[in-house]
């Protein structure tokens, strides 16, 4: 693994399609790499590449959309000591309340307010 910082990983959002190494996600994010691993395995991020590297061994790439959902898992974990499962469905469940939200304010966007109908 490489030992290089860069200091951008701590922003919750990097412009365009950049994407952070397996140990790079891990810094960002104050865990170990096994700690990602075990994301991967249960659901909660997925690797946006993966390649083989020297001595055939796979390497992963992430996306800054699971960048800023491995960082959201790991607030929740230290935290509040939410499980790796419990992570997969806390985060569900909040990004289903945000799409949600905005279908809601896109239905008061497009409906008349009540005194503009009657």
């Amino acid at each position: 693994m490489s030992d290089i910082h860069a200091p951008s990983l701590v922003c919750e959002h990097l412009p365009g399609d950049h994407t952070v190494s397996l140990g790079q996600l891990a810094r960002a994010c104050d865990m170990h790499a096994e700690w990602i691993i075990e994301l991967v395995e249960h659901g909660v991020i997925e690797p946006a590449a993966r390649h083989r590297g020297p001595q055939d061994v796979t390497v992963w790439y992430f996306s800054t959309t699971h960048l800023v959902r491995a960082r959201r898992a790991a607030r929740l974990h230290r935290d509040l000591a939410v499980n790796t499962p419990g992570l997969a469905l806390a985060l569900e469940l909040m990004d289903e309340i945000t799409t949600l939200r905005a279908e809601l304010d896109a239905t008061r966007e497009r409906t008349p307010p009540a005194s503009a109908r009657d």
